[in-house]
């Protein structure tokens, strides 16, 4: 279940940031005036972890995190999102977001369920105008 990380650094004076953060999944959003203008879901946080951002100007992009560390005696360096990552069931981030979603306000885990339903709706789209049919 995530819970919000109250005393998030907050660095851009002009957006709120919040941190709701579990052992699977971080998830960071960016409100103006209380609406929210980006977000950040990070998941699989124990494995593989990847990330899926939106932004209202730029819409989704789905990462794969490379964590820095690359030698357990060297310092691990900063994490970098790489665009490399292939889609991820979409259905299944947003099943784990629902369950883990219970202290989150109501209308934040709404807007972003939503978000996560029209990129899977986009997919969706996408898949069907790359598939060959043939001739009725």
């Amino acid at each position: 279940m995530m819970y919000e990380i109250t005393h998030t650094r907050q660095t851009n004076r002009s957006y709120n940031k919040r941190w709701f953060s579990s052992r699977e999944m971080d998830l960071f959003v960016w409100s103006r005036g209380g609406v929210p203008i980006r977000f950040q879901l990070a998941y699989d946080k124990l494995s593989n972890e990847k990330a899926i951002n939106w932004d209202q100007h730029q819409g989704f992009h789905h990462y794969l995190v490379d964590s820095g560390e690359i030698l357990p005696d060297q310092y691990k360096q900063t994490p970098v999102l790489n665009p490399v990552c292939d889609q991820h069931d979409i259905v299944i981030i947003a099943r784990e977001f629902l369950a883990a979603c219970e202290q989150i306000d109501v209308g934040l885990s709404d807007f972003i369920y939503a978000r996560l339903m029209e990129q899977l709706l986009e997919h969706v789209k996408n898949n069907a105008r790359h598939t060959d049919h043939p001739p009725l």
